[in-house]
């Protein structure tokens, strides 16, 4: 069972972003290429962002195993009227495919229940295995976006819903 941990200091956003970078470069250097993964995370996920992030009200959250060790993180934020937007939920390699993420995804019902929003997120239409575990999850593919990140970069995602 993985441990969900608040994170609500710059210190604890450093502690955070290695593995971060870790999980980033694994998971969308064969989608978007080495390059773009590095400008990303300089421009999206850096300690500077995510406490930027923080500040503006999105929850962070490090997922820890058993000895305190961070393998994972999520976050999310109340957005629109009736919309908890999930917008990071990553767990290392190492871990997948164990079933350890059920307790999350129990989690964000309870929370959406408990805020009476719907829950969406978004997801690289190349990554094949998140979204069949959206999908397993009980998301739908609500829409499709082509978002231009950065010059000569686009990210092709669809909008999940539950």
């Amino acid at each position: 069972m993985l441990k969900r941990v608040p994170v609500t200091t710059k210190a604890e956003v450093e502690r955070l972003y290695p593995l971060v970078k870790e999980i980033w470069q694994e998971v969308f250097t064969e989608m978007i290429g080495a390059e773009n993964v590095e400008r990303m995370l300089a421009e999206y996920q850096s300690p500077v962002a995510i406490w930027g992030e923080i500040n503006a009200g999105v929850a962070y959250f490090v997922l820890e195993n058993r000895e305190g060790k961070p393998v994972g993180y999520t976050a999310y934020s109340l957005e629109k009227p009736g919309i908890l937007y999930i917008s990071k939920l990553y767990l290392h390699k190492s871990l997948r495919g164990q079933g350890q993420m059920r307790f999350l995804f129990s989690w964000y019902d309870d929370l959406a229940q408990k805020t009476q929003c719907r829950q969406q997120l978004r997801v690289n239409q190349n990554n094949q295995s998140a979204i069949a575990i959206y999908k397993h999850q009980g998301f739908q593919i609500m829409d499709s976006l082509e978002i231009a990140i950065a010059p000569g970069l686009v990210m092709n995602d669809y909008v999940l819903e539950k």
